[in-house]
């Protein structure tokens, strides 16, 4: 007997130690996949539908006159405030556009505005990345030639000098009219005068006109000192940085006899008699600086 019980006692120590040595359950829990960096950008972007992102590259402010625009291309031409070169600026529906300080459409845009642009090389493209316009300016200037003037309803007609379209604007009964220090009428407005103007935000499509300055009528003499920027002989055409004004006037030589600008070059000191003919400044007279035997008639 005493066997007997030692016997069922290694039998059930030996069942309980198979028992504790099963293997655990193996679980069917699924494993999670880990995600991929940059998936959710890649989702985002449609690289057929969208335009890419703009570089990271400079950005220049550039204010002007809006010249030409067109909506089809997304282009418009810009002139520069205080430079003769025009230039291309790109835009498309990454340009940000506002008007008076708030958010805004290019619906707004419109040719003949001033505006500033934040500009950038795109390539070799000049892209517009945000364009600023500003309506609410309490003056603007303008200068250009009178094509009529309508003294019943004071309307005046201008050909703009930077788009060359002609401009409506409102003249009122309070509207000064200057030629130099003098004081003029709206009667001194005569076709073909060149004029700069001062007016005030657009009323009803059309510039309500502060201050009218005659710079000149037809027939009248100026004469200009200053140094020769530019040449062309074949066009008999010099252009002359008047230094009274600080600004650069086209000058017509077609008057001048043959070999009258045989010791002018560009850079050289003159003073010039020109009368205005109603389109350009024709000189009647140049004499270099130099010396007074440089002197020609």
């Amino acid at each position: 007997m005493p066997r007997v019980g030692r016997f069922l006692t290694l039998l059930m120590l030996s069942s309980l130690f198979y028992a504790q040595s099963d293997p655990a359950p193996v679980t069917n829990t699924p494993e999670v996949p880990q995600s991929v960096p940059g998936a959710a950008n890649l989702r985002e972007h449609d690289p057929l539908l969208d335009l890419p992102p703009l570089p990271r590259a400079k950005i220049s402010l550039l204010g002007g006159t809006i010249t030409r625009l067109d909506r089809v291309q997304d282009h418009l031409t810009i002139q520069p405030f205080g430079a003769k070169q025009k230039m291309n600026v790109a835009f498309d529906v990454r340009t940000r556009f506002f008007r008076d300080g708030q958010p805004s459409t290019q619906r707004d845009v419109k040719v003949g505005q001033r505006v500033y642009l934040d500009t950038m090389l795109n390539g070799t493209t000049i892209f517009a990345k945000s364009i600023w316009i500003d309506s609410n300016t309490a003056a603007g200037s303008g200068r250009g030639q009178i094509l009529s003037y309508d003294p019943q309803h004071g309307v005046l007609t201008l050909r703009d000098e930077l788009s060359a379209q002609p401009i409506r604007f409102n003249l009122g009964p309070d509207t000064l009219v200057r030629q130099g220090s003098q004081t003029r009428s709206v009667a001194d407005l005569k076709p073909g005068a060149l004029i700069s103007l001062t007016f005030g935000p657009e009323q009803g499509g059309r510039g309500a006109v502060l201050e009218v300055s005659i710079l000149a009528q037809p027939g009248t003499q100026f004469s200009f000192f200053g140094r020769i920027t530019y040449m062309d002989l074949s066009r008999k055409l010099i252009a002359v940085a008047n230094e009274s004004d600080n600004t650069t006037y086209e000058i017509y030589l077609e008057s001048l006899p043959p070999g009258s600008l045989r010791d002018a070059r560009q850079g050289a000191e003159v003073t010039v008699s020109a009368v205005f003919d109603g389109k350009h400044y024709v000189a009647r007279s140049i004499e270099l600086a130099r010396t007074s035997s440089s002197s020609v008639q």
